[in-house]
C-alpha cells in the first residue's frame, strides 16, 4: 500500500534520517521507499531519480542557513566570511552534509538564495579584475571541500580509526613540515577554516575590514 499524504519535504527529511543512520552511500530510492513505507514507484511522483532527491536534500541543508541579518550593501568582507561560515555550519548539522551538497547544483529556492547572497556580497568587495561569480564558486567549493574533509575526520575519530592512521602518517613525516590535514583537523578547525577563507580573499577582495 502506498502511504497517502507523504510530501516531498517529508521524504527529504526521511532521506536525511536514513543517511544519519546508514550513511550516504547506502541511500537508494528503493531503501528510502522502504523507510517511508511506500512503494518505490511512489517516490517518482516527487523525484525524477536519486540525483533529484540529492538536490532536494542539499536544498534542505541550505534552508537552515539564516541570512536575514546580512546586508550585501554594507556587510563588507565580514559578511562574505559570515555567509561561508554559516554555509559550513549548515552542512555540518547533517550527516555527510558536505558530500550531499558537492556537485548537487540544486536549482531550488534556498540554494539559489544563498548563491545570490554570496555573489551580491562579493560584487561589493571583489577587486575590479575579479568576477564575483567566479569568486563565489571558489568560496563555495572551498567550504564544501573543507566540510567533506571535516566530516570524514569526525567519522574516523568516532570509529576509532583516526589515531592509527595518524600514527602511520607521522612515522613517515619530517619534523617542521608545514601544516597539513592532520594539523588542521585536530586543531582549531574554526580558525583554520577562516584562515583559508582569508587566503582566498586576499588579492581578490578588499579585506581592510
Amino acid at each position: 500500500m502506498v502511504k497517502r499524504g507523504l510530501s516531498r519535504d517529508r521524504l527529504v527529511e526521511l532521506a536525511h534520517e536514513y543517511v544519519a543512520a546508514h550513511g550516504l552511500d547506502a541511500l537508494t530510492m528503493r531503501r528510502l521507499a522502504a523507510a517511508a513505507e511506500v512503494t518505490p514507484g511512489a517516490l517518482y511522483k516527487h523525484f525524477r531519480d536519486r540525483k533529484d532527491l540529492r538536490r532536494a536534500m542539499a536544498d534542505a541543508i541550505f534552508q537552515t542557513v539564516d541570512l536575514a541579518d546580512i546586508d550585501p550593501g554594507s556587510a563588507g568582507v565580514d559578511g562574505v566570511i559570515a555567509c561561508c561560515e554559516r554555509m559550513r555550519q549548515a552542512m555540518l548539522r547533517f550527516c555527510d552534509g558536505g558530500r550531499i551538497v558537492a556537485g548537487s547544483y540544486a536549482p531550488f529556492a534556498a540554494t539559489v538564495e544563498l548563491s545570490a547572497t554570496l555573489r551580491a556580497l562579493l560584487r561589493v568587495v571583489a577587486l575590479p579584475h575579479i568576477d564575483a561569480g567566479d569568486l563565489a564558486f571558489v568560496l563555495r567549493s572551498y567550504t564544501t571541500g573543507f566540510v567533506i574533509e571535516e566530516q570524514a575526520y569526525l567519522a574516523l575519530q568516532s570509529s576509532g580509526e583516526w589515531d592509527t592512521l595518524v600514527g602511520t602518517v607521522s612515522a613517515h613525516s619530517r619534523v617542521g613540515e608545514p601544516a597539513d590535514v592532520i594539523a588542521i583537523m585536530t586543531g582549531d578547525r574554526d580558525r583554520r577554516f577562516r584562515a583559508g577563507l582569508m587566503a582566498i580573499l586576499v588579492g581578490s577582495a578588499r579585506t581592510a575590514s
